[in-house]
């Protein structure tokens, strides 16, 4: 779903509310990831505000089996619509305003890829499925030395070519 920014300024408050629905492969084939997101111009800044809420199926760290973690984001982006040129190489301090993203000029923002991204960016670094998982016992079985590790058999059918 792209986002026309032009025809956000043609309108007399400057601001779109949108109701975003899509399924996101990546994240769960079978929930949709839904949004309610509120985008207002001010002056060159594009600013998106509002909360995205998934069902996320991931895969644990520990017992690699997989698990649903739904989550409930606050969004709260900006965009400048020119290009942010910093061609100063002088040190200064870094504050709010500076974390803006640059559209290069673009007039639009694709909001499939904006959600897809803010999720991305809440998925925490060291995945575990719960308080009670069954990691140890899991590792235990993965260090035989029959076994194979299931995320790495799309490896076995690799040839490499000798000289």
């Amino acid at each position: 779903m792209k986002i026309i920014i032009s025809e956000i300024e043609n309108k007399s408050d400057k601001t779109e509310n949108i109701n975003f629905s899509e399924i996101i492969e990546e994240f769960n084939p079978n929930v949709p990831v839904s949004a309610e997101l509120n985008i207002k111009l001010i002056d060159s800044i594009v600013k998106i505000t509002g909360r995205i809420k998934a069902v996320l199926i991931l895969t644990c760290d520990y017992c690699l089996e997989e698990f649903t973690k739904e989550i409930d984001i606050k969004i709260d982006e900006m965009y400048e619509r020119g290009n942010l040129n910093c061609n100063s190489h002088k040190e200064f301090e870094i504050s709010d305003n500076n974390f803006v993203q640059d559209l290069n000029g673009n007039n639009e923002i694709d909001l499939t890829d904006f959600v897809y991204q803010c999720i991305i960016l809440h998925i925490p670094n060291q995945l575990v499925c719960g308080i009670n998982c069954k990691g140890k016992e899991n590792l235990d079985k993965y260090m035989k030395k029959d076994f194979t590790d299931p995320r790495l058999e799309i490896f076995k059918n690799i040839k490499v070519e000798k000289e």
